[in-house]
């Protein structure tokens, strides 16, 4: 459920491998082009088709708000599950810790193992199978659930509880989104400095304090490439969603406060629908 780019090729790679999949997206179109790609792949109309004909529920959505209207409506969304085939539902937005507890306790009615596993890497990563698994569960990933980790991705970490990681997904991001920030101002002040900046990108690649996020964002820092592959207002969210959780551990965090609010500033200014690397032209 739910195939933006990342979803399309983790969905991909498991069909690829045989697993029979059923598929849904708010779009059809992008159902339609894995329907056309795999003869193991059919295209559900409704999320809880998908939950009344699969065993392992796999969802990955855009924010809170989408998964609250997909989720939990009554008519079509998986809180329609009367008789389900479902067992296991593996939750893999970049959502607030809080509202994956509510889900866990929502697919306890339901009889459903709830696992929530959102992923670090670029989409890079999710085509070559080689993303990150933050888990949180209340019981034990099963093996078959597993066997769907390691064909998407290199390495799984279980942290806890439910909640626990999509807590983690939100505390490695917000390094990523301080990388970001720091990018941008380094290539403002090097331009004042009259130091080339796309030497500077290629120095810092190479340096101690490089890491495979600069180096695969160092066309966009740069302006040769347009192409988004994580929105700045997704950074922008996700910040929000660190701000609100340090708030309510009772945290004042300086750098998320700065990340948070220079995000917010940019998308102000018009590029949110921007790849992230806009912090560098907006600074």
């Amino acid at each position: 459920i739910g195939l933006g780019r990342m979803g399309w090729l983790m969905a991909a790679n498991l069909a690829r491998e045989g697993v029979r999949l059923s598929v849904w997206n708010r779009s059809e179109d992008k159902s339609r082009s894995l329907t056309d790609a795999f003869p193991n792949v059919i295209a559900a109309k409704t999320p809880v088709q998908v939950a009344s004909t699969c065993d392992v529920v796999f969802t990955m959505l855009a924010n809170d708000d989408a998964v609250k209207s997909v989720y939990l409506d009554e008519q079509s969304g998986l809180a329609a599950i009367t008789v389900q085939h479902a067992t296991h539902w593996v939750e893999m937005s970049t959502i607030s810790p809080a509202l994956s507890e509510e889900l866990s306790d929502f697919a306890k009615t339901k009889g459903v193992n709830y696992i929530d596993a959102p992923v670090s890497g670029s989409v890079n990563a999710a085509e070559a199978g080689e993303l990150v698994f933050m888990l949180g569960s209340d019981n034990a990933v099963p093996e078959r659930v597993q066997r769907c980790f390691s064909i998407m991705g290199k390495a799984q970490f279980l942290l806890g509880s439910a909640g626990r990681g999509h807590a983690a997904k939100l505390l490695i991001n917000s390094v990523i989104h301080s990388q970001n920030q720091i990018v941008g101002e380094i290539l403002a002040l090097a331009a004042s400095c009259h130091i080339d900046q796309k030497m500077l990108m290629t120095l810092l690649g190479e340096s101690a304090a490089g890491s495979p996020m600069i180096r695969f964002r160092t066309p966009l820092y740069l302006g040769e490439c347009d192409a988004v592959t994580f929105s700045l207002h997704l950074a922008k969210k996700d910040m929000a969603l660190v701000a609100d959780m340090a708030k309510q551990h009772d945290w004042s965090l300086a750098q998320i406060k700065t990340n948070l609010q220079q995000l917010e500033a940019a998308e102000e200014q018009g590029w949110g629908e921007s790849d992230m690397a806009a912090i560098a032209p907006f600074l």
